[in-house]
């Protein structure tokens, strides 16, 4: 997988435990997230800039898992494959298209999709606990960028998402190696190429070979991690492409954890620094949409009249992810206009300056008189059945 840059050949399964059932390296990306994104919201909460108890913190991020899973594919389905499922199956049967969304195993999860999911389930949750969601969200917002960094380098390892093919100036891509550049990579996954269908076939055989009384490939077979002597005979054959996966993991997820962090210690008005997240999201991955390969049936330069939602990315000039990415930002800024207005906020009481000027993980001064923990039914902004809670919650966060 050599050119500059050297795509990481891993086998997507960690290891498999019966049948279909399996660790994969994507799947183990999420879990790593959501495990440090706990101990971040624990940490908040001790330092009392989450005002929940303990429980909540667990509470939040399952409700989180329930949101990013549910929402990424719903909004896979209906951003993505809206034409394919509704437009253009009206008359297949509505069960076979329920089918088809539920297959997950295929692939298809949006990170916008992600956002609706974790919004509306920590909006639920708030409501059935009477928290503070405006609190919730911009706790929530320490999380996401460590989860969007742990999943880009998951499908980095896949070989999944990457970046358009590189060309020369008049056009033309660009397979030999020393006419690419330093940041080129070429993917054994990389259907497009044309060495594709003879470097599958390499693996193919190569794989029946060493299980001599299989007749047949696996369902879940991958053709990575590829042989480096099956590769060094078809990689020329295969494109230079930049690799996407890796500016997005540095993008959208190392740079906006660090502006997340940063910026907290400004953000005194609860749904600020969640709205920054928006926007920050909206801005670092809006460039990158220039050299990632859009879907299938979806790139606006060459798709145009493939189906509804090509045509009209088309008519607008954006692929769907610079669309979506467009009404985050427009969102998030009506967001912060709203709450930084000078007159009374309408998200809640300012959070205190020792709850926001820390570094991370650190235990910070807190004063003795701190109010921390739930927020109370005097405080602007607390939710209205927070009375019933505070005598349960005090106690609990009395023992953390």
């Amino acid at each position: 997988m050599l050119v500059a840059l050297e795509h990481i050949n891993w086998d997507p399964v960690i290891f498999k435990v019966a049948g279909p059932l399996a660790l994969r390296w994507y799947g183990l990306m999420y879990v790593v997230a959501f495990t440090i994104g706990y101990f971040v919201l624990r940490w908040l909460q001790r330092i009392g800039h989450l005002r929940v108890s303990v429980e909540d913190c667990t509470n939040i991020i399952i409700w989180g898992v329930l949101g990013t899973f549910i929402g990424g594919r719903m909004g896979h389905l209906f951003f993505y494959e809206f034409d394919d499922l509704v437009l253009n199956s009206m008359n297949r049967p509505l069960m076979d298209r329920i089918v088809q969304g539920l297959q997950v195993w295929k692939g298809g999860m949006s990170f916008h999709g992600g956002v609706i999911g974790v919004i509306t389930a920590e909006i639920i949750y708030a409501r059935i606990r009477g928290l503070w969601f405006w609190n919730l969200g911009d706790a929530c917002v320490h999380v996401v960028p460590i989860g969007i960094t742990t999943v880009r380098f998951g499908n980095y390892i896949n070989g999944e998402l990457y970046g358009r093919v590189i060309t020369d100036e008049a056009g033309k891509a660009v397979m030999a190696t020393d006419k690419l550049p330093w940041y080129a990579m070429k993917f054994p996954t990389d259907t497009d190429s044309p060495g594709y269908r003879g470097l599958r076939a390499a693996m193919e055989d190569d794989w029946l070979k060493g299980h001599p009384n299989v007749t047949k490939l696996p369902d879940d077979w991958s053709i990575l991690p590829v042989k480096p002597e099956i590769w060094a005979k078809y990689e020329p054959l295969f494109y230079g492409r930049y690799p996407s996966q890796l500016l997005q993991f540095a993008l959208e997820g190392f740079a906006l954890l660090v502006f997340m962090y940063v910026l907290r210690r400004w953000c005194k008005r609860p749904g600020v620094l969640g709205s920054w997240m928006l926007i920050g999201y909206g801005v670092l991955r809006y460039p990158v949409e220039f050299i990632r390969e859009p879907d299938h049936g979806l790139d606006p330069a060459k798709d145009a009249g493939a189906g509804a939602t090509a045509t009209f990315l088309a008519a607008i000039n954006m692929t769907m992810g610079q669309f979506l990415c467009v009404l985050l930002i427009l969102f998030g800024t009506v967001q912060i206009f709203l709450f930084m207005r000078p007159k009374k906020s309408i998200t809640g009481a300012e959070y205190p300056d020792f709850t926001r000027k820390l570094w991370p993980f650190s235990k910070g001064n807190i004063p003795a008189d701190a109010k921390i923990g739930p927020p109370m039914p005097e405080e602007e902004g607390a939710p209205r059945n927070a009375a019933k809670r505070a005598a349960k919650d005090a106690a609990e966060q009395a023992k953390s």
